[in-house]
């Protein structure tokens, strides 16, 4: 688990959070997921990886494939919530998931670990930033410890392996602004429908 190479790869997922104070010990625990996967998988021709939760497993995922959301080849299923990766081929959808199992992890030999995936460590975690460093740094200390025994893994075949439409593109009446839709009746971005916003216009 401290090869130079695992080592490179949890740094460079770290540099995609460079804005963030905590080295969350999801990043190394992601890495060591992909790894695994890709082990497993052995080498395919064009590779691609689900997420089952956004978290940290999509900074491990971009920082140690290179599939990203931008190039489709990462798909996240957030709405699952579970700390699970699928790598698979994308000729074919074969593939292999891996998943945290609960079952492998000691409660008593690495209790703050146990903790993590279960969100209950101490309640300062969510409010003291010292306090939530400190935790991390326990969390991957003890994940490091234990390494991929932590972990469960199956062969899958992932399913709709058909490209993402893409879209046609409007200009909007309201902002003359392009936008894409599939919808063919409709002429206004969301916006500019008053079906959808994110922001308030301070101008």
């Amino acid at each position: 688990m401290h090869d130079s190479e695992f080592l490179e790869q949890v740094e460079k997922a770290y540099q995609l959070r460079s804005k963030s104070p905590i080295r969350a010990p999801g990043i190394p625990i992601g890495v060591a997921m992909v790894n695994l996967g890709l082990d497993k998988l052995g080498q395919v021709k064009k590779l691609g990886v689900v997420a089952e939760a956004k978290a940290c497993l999509t900074d491990a995922i971009q920082a140690t494939t290179g599939c990203t959301v931008g190039n489709k080849y990462l798909i996240i299923h957030d709405n699952i919530g579970r700390y699970a990766l699928t790598v698979y081929d994308r000729t074919d959808g074969r593939g292999v998931r891996v998943y945290v199992d609960l079952k492998k992890i000691d409660a008593k030999k690495t209790p703050e670990l146990h903790k993590f995936f279960l969100r209950k460590r101490a309640p300062e975690v969510r409010t003291d930033m010292d306090a939530r460093a400190a935790s991390a740094k326990l969390v991957t200390e003890e994940f490091m410890a234990c390494g991929r025994n932590i972990f469960s893994w199956q062969w899958v075949r992932v399913k709709n392996l058909e490209k993402e439409e893409i879209l046609p593109v409007k200009v909007c009446p309201g902002c003359g602004e392009s936008f894409t839709s599939a919808e063919r009746d409709s002429q206004y971005c969301i916006v500019c429908a008053k079906e959808f916003d994110y922001y308030m216009s301070e101008q």
